[in-house]
C-alpha cells in the first residue's frame, strides 16, 4: 500500500444567519473557494450549537433557527490552502477557522500544478550567475553570453548589485550585431573581424539596458513566470534584499522543475483533471517550405527568423527534415556564404544569387512530439535535447505544428494557478 499523502481539511464555523452582501456567508465562501480554484467544499448544517457571543440558561440549550451554527468544510492539498485561504479574508470576519492535516487513503483533487506554492526563485536560481561589470567592454559580454548559452547578462557595479542587463536585442538594437549567438564559433577569423569585432570594443555601459529587470530570491516560481512571460524574456536577473546579485533564472530552470515533480503513479490521490498535451498548446501556424523550393528563399526566410528553425515537408505534408542556419552556414559556397552574412545585418530579401534548391541542405529525420503527449514529457524531451522547440507529427509524420519552450511555460503557468 503506497505511503497515504497528507491533505489539510480547513473548517471554518459560522451562524446561519451571518450574511454578505445580502446572501448568506457561506454561499459567499462557497462561491469564491470555487472561483479562485478550490478543489471542493462541503458545508455542514449542525442540530445545535452556540458561540461566545450566545450564551444559554444552564440546562437548556435553545435551537432558535435564526442563530443554527454551520460549518464550512473544505479539504485540499497544503499549498493550494497556503494560497487561497488568504483570498477569502475579507469575508472570515470573526468566523472561527481550523486547520489540521488528514492522511488520505483515497482522494480525487484538483492537482496543485506543477510550481508549487512554497518553491521560489531562490531554491532554484544558477547561482552565482555569470555577470560583467559595468566597467567592462562588450566582447567580454559577448564571450559570457556564448559560454553559458544565455539571452541576457547581468551587469553590475563596483558593489555586485544590478546594474543593468545585455541581451541579444541590445547587441541587434543598439549595435547591428545581428549574428545568433549560436554561429560565432563558426565564423572565420576573417569574417569575425570584418563582421564583428569593429562592433564589440564599446563599453558595455554604453550599450546595456540602464534599467534593468529582475526578480528577488523570494519571488514565487510561477510570479517570476508572469515576469518572463510580460517581459519577453526567456533569462532573468535574480536580486537578494540589497539588490546585488544573486543569480539567475531561465525557461529552462523553471521546465527543469516540471519535470523533477513529475507525480508518483502509486500516489493515493487522483487528479481531478486530465493533464495538458502538447495538442492543446501546440502552434499550428509554423515556419516550413516544401521540397524542391530555392535555397535562396529558404535563406531569405532563415536571415528573417534566425532564432528559428524551418521544417522542411512532402507534398503529402510529411516531415522530411529541418534547416537551421548552424546546420546550413558550413555548407554555403563562399559567394552565398559571405552574402549571408552580409544579410544578417543588413536584411533585405533577394541577396542570394544561387540556382541551388534546399534539398541538399535538408538535415534529416529531425526528433519530434505526438499531440497526446503531456506538456511534462514535452518538457523532459525539450530538456534532454537542448532544443528550443520541436516539431508535432501524427502517426503518419505528418506535420500538425510545434511547441517551443514559452508555449510550454505558458501553459504551465496556466495550471499552476
Amino acid at each position: 500500500m503506497p505511503t497515504p499523502e497528507i491533505a489539510q481539511r480547513v473548517r471554518i464555523y459560522l451562524s446561519q444567519d451571518d450574511a454578505w452582501e445580502g446572501q448568506p456567508r457561506y454561499v459567499a465562501m462557497l462561491d469564491r473557494l470555487r472561483t479562485i480554484g478550490a478543489t471542493g467544499a462541503t458545508v455542514l448544517h449542525a442540530l445545535a450549537g452556540f458561540g461566545p457571543g450566545q450564551r444559554v440558561r444552564p440546562g437548556k440549550i435553545e435551537r432558535p433557527d435564526q442563530h443554527q451554527s454551520v460549518v464550512l468544510e473544505w479539504i485540499d492539498r497544503p499549498d493550494r490552502v497556503a494560497r487561497l485561504l488568504p483570498l477569502i479574508e475579507d469575508l472570515l470576519a470573526q468566523s472561527l477557522v481550523t486547520i489540521e492535516e488528514v492522511p488520505l487513503y483515497r482522494a480525487v483533487l484538483r492537482g496543485s500544478g506543477p510550481l508549487k506554492g512554497d518553491r521560489t526563485v531562490g531554491d532554484m536560481m544558477r547561482s552565482p550567475a555569470p555577470m560583467a561589470s559595468t566597467e567592462a567592454t562588450i566582447s567580454t559580454a559577448l564571450a559570457l553570453l556564448i559560454k553559458h548559452r544565455l539571452s541576457a547578462l547581468p551587469i553590475s557595479d563596483a558593489e555586485g548589485r544590478l546594474a543593468g542587463l545585455i541581451s541579444e536585442q541590445d547587441l541587434a538594437w543598439r549595435i547591428g550585431l545581428r549574428l545568433p549567438l549560436n554561429l560565432f564559433g563558426q565564423l572565420t577569423p576573417a569574417e569575425r573581424d570584418t563582421l564583428v569585432a569593429p562592433r564589440i570594443n564599446r563599453p558595455i555601459n554604453e550599450v546595456m539596458s540602464a534599467e534593468p529587470r529582475s526578480v528577488s530570491i523570494f519571488t514565487s516560481l510561477s510570479q517570476a513566470l508572469v515576469t518572463m512571460i510580460e517581459w519577453g524574456y526567456t533569462h532573468v536577473p535574480v536580486v537578494d534584499r540589497e539588490g546585488k546579485v544573486a543569480g539567475i533564472i531561465g525557461q529552462e530552470d523553471v521546465l527543469r522543475v516540471v519535470v523533477e515533480q513529475e507525480p508518483s503513479v502509486s500516489s493515493t490521490v487522483t487528479a481531478a483533471e486530465p493533464p495538458t498535451t502538447v495538442a492543446m498548446v501546440m502552434q499550428t501556424l509554423t515556419p516550413q517550405l516544401g521540397l524542391g523550393q530555392p535555397l535562396g528563399l529558404a535563406l531569405d526566410q532563415l536571415v528573417a527568423k534566425p532564432t528559428r528553425c524551418i521544417l522542411i515537408t512532402d507534398s503529402a505534408g510529411t516531415l522530411r527534415g529541418t534547416l537551421d542556419l548552424g546546420g546550413v552556414l558550413p555548407q554555403l559556397s563562399t559567394e552565398v556564404r559571405a552574402a549571408l552574412m552580409i544579410a544578417l545585418h543588413t536584411p533585405q530579401p533577394g541577396v542570394f544569387k544561387t540556382s541551388q534548391l534546399l534539398d541538399a541542405f535538408v538535415q534529416p529525420d529531425p526528433p519530434s512530439l505526438r499531440p497526446e503527449m503531456p506538456i511534462s514529457q514535452a518538457a523532459q524531451r525539450l530538456l534532454a535535447l537542448g532544443h528550443e522547440s520541436l516539431p508535432v507529427v501524427d502517426n503518419e509524420q505528418r506535420l500538425l505544428g510545434i511547441i517551443a519552450r514559452g508555449g510550454l511555460i505558458r501553459a504551465i503557468l496556466q495550471q499552476s494557478e
